[in-house]
This record gives structure tokens, C-alpha cells and sequence, in this order.
């Protein structure tokens, strides 16, 4: 029973609920959003107004996913990389942002990510207030039933005391489980989420490698990746193992510099 019991006072199931319900909002905005600006964009192609609509199409799917972290991240208790802003990401020449947008595999992820959003925030609504109403019948019925209001389950009306009485026994059970089930709900939203948002680029990883070893001057495997975990985040994006590897990896392309200092490696910026 008590572990039953235990989700209503952990705020972690009201988030989700949140995450939940907000779940139809949300969507459809990015749906609508990402939809029409593509379909404008490509539709203008031939007259080349559409290339700017496009760029901005991009801009919002980009600026649209970084809310959509932080949600996750917030609500879900989602693992989330603290993004390091690439060179020109937000500046240099306007030709340059478009093509690192276009070629970012990012970008795409995102919006995949938000055009999914509509599906699954209405199943994620649907079945938040499914199971908040069938938990509160009980005590709705009765409440209808003095108001004069029939209600229709089926060829069924609920319009006596007699039979709104009928949703006690439901209404428990789902009043019990239901904290459980919403949360078990949630865990899917956080895994789409983590899944398609939560991905760490090798850009990106090398960046924040090169900005940890600029200031450090020099360090070692497990220092780079403790560092890593400050600016970056903890989750399944970041691991040890592929610190070292893209450590490998900078160390063949001539930007780092490798030496055994007793049992440990230490890299610095060449």
C-alpha cells in the first residue's frame, strides 16, 4: 500500500503530470509551426523568397528544441547536454550558419523530435486526464448526477446516486494506481525525449575537449571527462570511453598532443 501511496508525495509525479497535460499545447504548436514554415519555404523555392523562410524554419526548430530540453529536462528529470555553441553558430557570415544548419545531423533529429511531438502529445494528454477522470469519478458523478446532468457511457446513463455509486470501487483502484501508471507513462516521453534531444554531436564533444584543455593547459582522461561532466552534464551522452576515443581522434588529426606522465596519458592543445 505504501508504495502505492508514495507517488503523491513526490513531486516528481506532478512534473510528469505537467509534462503530460502539456504535452497537446505544445505539439500542436510545433507541429504547426515546422509544418507551415516548410511548406511556405519550399512552396517560395522557385522564387527564392522561400530560401530565407526556410532559414528561419530552422532557426525556430533549433531555438523550439532547446525549450523542449529544458521541459525534459525540468519536468521528466531527462539527461540533457548542456550544448557548447560551435563557432558560427550564432555569428560569422549568414551563408556559413545556413550550411552548418543544413549540414547538422542535429538539426534533423530536432525536427523529427517536433514533428513527433503532435502524436505523442495527444496520446500523452488523452491518457493523463483518461486516468485523472476515472480516478475522480466517483466523485464527479454524484456531483453531475445532483446537478441534473445525465451522463452516457455507452447505451448506459448515469442519471441516480444508485449508479454513480458504481464508479467507487473504479475510482479507488485507479485513485491507487494511477500516480503509478502516469509515471510509468511518463518514462516513455523521457526515453523519446533523451532518445531524439539528448544526443551529444562529436563537434561538440571536441569542443568542449578543446575548450576544458585551453584552460587546463594540461590534463589526463579522468580530469577532461570530470570537467566534461561539470560543463556538459551527466548522462548515457557523455562516457569515459568516448572521451578517450575522441581524445584518439583529435591526438591523429594534429590538434592534441599526448605524453605518459607515470601511469596516466596527459593531452594538451598543440
Amino acid at each position: 500500500m505504501t508504495w502505492l501511496l508514495s507517488p503523491y508525495s513526490e513531486p516528481a509525479t506532478y512534473r510528469a503530470i505537467a509534462y503530460l497535460v502539456l504535452g497537446l499545447p505544445i505539439g500542436i504548436i510545433s507541429f504547426v509551426l515546422v509544418v507551415t514554415g516548410l511548406s511556405v519555404g519550399l512552396g517560395l523555392l522557385v522564387t527564392l523568397l522561400g530560401i530565407p523562410v526556410l532559414v528561419a524554419t530552422l532557426l525556430v526548430v533549433r531555438t523550439m528544441a532547446g525549450f523542449e530540453r529544458q521541459l525534459a529536462s525540468t519536468l521528466l528529470d531527462a539527461p540533457m547536454p548542456r550544448l557548447v555553441r560551435e563557432p558560427g553558430e550564432y555569428g560569422g557570415f549568414w551563408w556559413r550558419r545556413v550550411r552548418e544548419l543544413l549540414t547538422d545531423r542535429r538539426t534533423y533529429t530536432e525536427m523529427g523530435f517536433l514533428l513527433l511531438r503532435l502524436p505523442l502529445g495527444v496520446a500523452d494528454f488523452v491518457f493523463a486526464v483518461t486516468v485523472m477522470a476515472i480516478a475522480l469519478a466517483a466523485v464527479i458523478q454524484p456531483i453531475l448526477v445532483t446537478a441534473g446532468v445525465p451522463t452516457e457511457f455507452g447505451g448506459w446513463t448515469v442519471d441516480t446516486y444508485a449508479e454513480a455509486l458504481v464508479f467507487v470501487p473504479i475510482s479507488i483502484v485507479y485513485l491507487l494506481a494511477g500516480p503509478r501508471l502516469l509515471l510509468a507513462w511518463s518514462s516513455v516521453s523521457r526515453s523519446v525525449a533523451s532518445k531524439l534531444l539528448g544526443e551529444l554531436g562529436t563537434s561538440q564533444l571536441k569542443l568542449a575537449i578543446g575548450e576544458v584543455l585551453a584552460r587546463s593547459h594540461r590534463a589526463d582522461a579522468f580530469a577532461i571527462f570530470d570537467e566534461l561532466g561539470l560543463r556538459l552534464g551527466r548522462g548515457p551522452f557523455l562516457s569515459l570511453t568516448r572521451v578517450e576515443a575522441t581524445l584518439l581522434a583529435l591526438e591523429s588529426a594534429g590538434h592534441v598532443s599526448a605524453s605518459r606522465e607515470g601511469s596516466r596519458i596527459q593531452y594538451a592543445l598543440v
